[in-house]
């Protein structure tokens, strides 16, 4: 069951990645690129209640799990900010791209914390 549940997060690795730095360096937010952050972000959220359901602690709050949700939080922000963006609301594009280096890093922690703590754990 943890196969499938690393399976769904290095997806939502892949796509978030190839989203947020195909984006900054095209300096342009396409279609394309939220279908990509939307296919992150139900990767995401899959392989996260996969993992929550194989945990012997279920809510045992440890520096990943509260990392890991806040930062399933901020994709879901930051999918929110894409779909203003791509409809030019405000200044919704003109920060997205900043906004979309913290966003990624945030989530890269979580996702290396929780690599660290398989590794650990095993």
């Amino acid at each position: 069951m943890v196969h499938i549940g690393s399976f769904f997060m290095i997806i939502a690795l892949i796509s978030y990645t190839t989203a947020v730095w195909t984006e900054r360096r095209k300096k342009r937010l396409m279609i394309w690129m939220i279908c990509v952050f939307i296919l992150g972000f139900i990767c995401d959220s899959i392989g996260t209640s996969i993992m929550f359901h194989i945990s012997e602690t279920k809510f045992h709050l440890t520096i990943h799990s509260g990392v890991g949700y806040f930062a399933l939080g901020v994709m879901l922000l930051h999918l929110i900010w894409a779909l203003l963006s791509i409809k030019h609301i405000g200044k919704c594009e003109e920060y997205f791209t900043r906004f979309s280096i913290v966003a990624w890093g945030i989530w890269l922690i979580a996702f290396i914390s929780g690599i660290i703590i398989g590794i650990v754990l095993k």
